[in-house]
């Protein structure tokens, strides 16, 4: 069975550039609604109707902006920005995303940030950069990420992005005897009902090469493949090149880690902590964080 289909192309007299291409009909005239026949218009347009709707409404809906930097973008928003407007669609605002650098200066800023209407929620290192920049404008809310000292006069309310120890603690107690615990020197938390044979502490009077050192010696001692290290230091360096360990990392390290030895972050739930800023009125909130596996954050649903 053969098919086939009729078009004309019209060209430009002088470089024979096409203009524009139409169907034809059977009869060769030129393919148009009012030449469709009922049965094929109808459904057409009803697709189109159908199609088209939703996207009306979404447009329609008052934005939520967020003001990322590269870096920040990389190792905490990505992987979470389907999820994050699905939620924010959910919650009736469409997620905006615009990526600047984190030393932009005030005048640029204030040109990205006027006539912004809604909810301009800032990254951490964002907000730092606006600490000294006035209010620009009363239409939209302005939101900062990171510590309470950091708050500003043109922001309205503040995500707080502090440490959260029970995060850890609810990544150890499931893994007790298969992970290797490593804290700085000047950590103040401690895994609680965790082997302490199974924890490494930095002391103040070791270097870097040092502490790695006594790392692999544990390490040779105990057969472990998954390293849980909240902070990274240049002691990090020669384990990094091992490929049978596995690291689990606060997400400010993921571009660090390779991606095959990543089993997952301790990040912002943005979702979670959005939703929760929608529901606020205006009072700061404390972010909050869960640990991303690698699965998740390469998109699987295993």
């Amino acid at each position: 069975m053969e098919s086939s289909i009729q078009y004309k192309c019209i060209q430009t007299v002088g470089t024979g550039q096409p203009v524009y291409i139409c169907f034809l009909t059977a009869e060769d005239r030129t393919a148009t609604f009012k030449g469709m026949k009922p049965f094929v218009l109808l459904p057409f347009l009803l697709a189109m109707l159908l199609c088209a709707t939703p996207l009306v409404v979404v447009l329609q809906l008052p934005a939520l902006w967020f003001l990322t930097d590269a870096t920040y973008r990389a190792n905490v928003y990505s992987f979470q920005q389907p999820g994050l407007s699905l939620c924010m669609l959910a919650n009736g605002y469409r997620l905006r995303t615009l990526t600047m650098k984190a030393d932009v200066d005030h005048q640029t800023l204030a040109m990205v940030l006027e006539g912004k209407e809604g909810y301009v929620v800032c990254s951490p290192p964002i907000t730092q950069a606006l600490h000294g920049l006035e209010r620009v404008g009363e239409e939209a809310v302005f939101v900062g990420m990171g510590q309470a000292s950091q708050k500003a006069p043109l922001f309205d309310c503040m995500i707080l992005t502090q440490a959260d120890e029970r995060i850890w603690q609810e990544a150890v107690d499931g893994r007790k005897s298969e992970v290797l615990y490593i804290r700085s020197s000047d950590a103040q938390y401690l895994p609680k009902e965790f082997p302490t044979d199974l924890i490494v502490t930095k002391q103040e009077s070791e270097n870097d090469v040092q502490f790695a050192r006594r790392i692999e010696q544990m390490l040779q001692a105990n057969p472990i493949i998954h390293l849980y290290a909240p902070r990274l230091g240049a002691w990090a360096l020669p384990l990094l090149g091992k490929d049978t360990l596995l690291w689990t990392v606060e997400a400010s390290y993921r571009s660090v880690i390779p991606p095959s030895n990543l089993y997952g972050v301790v990040a912002e739930d943005l979702s979670r902590t959005f939703k929760q800023l929608l529901e606020s009125e205006r009072t700061d909130i404390i972010a909050v964080k869960r640990l991303f596996t690698g699965r998740e954050m390469h998109g699987s649903w295993l």
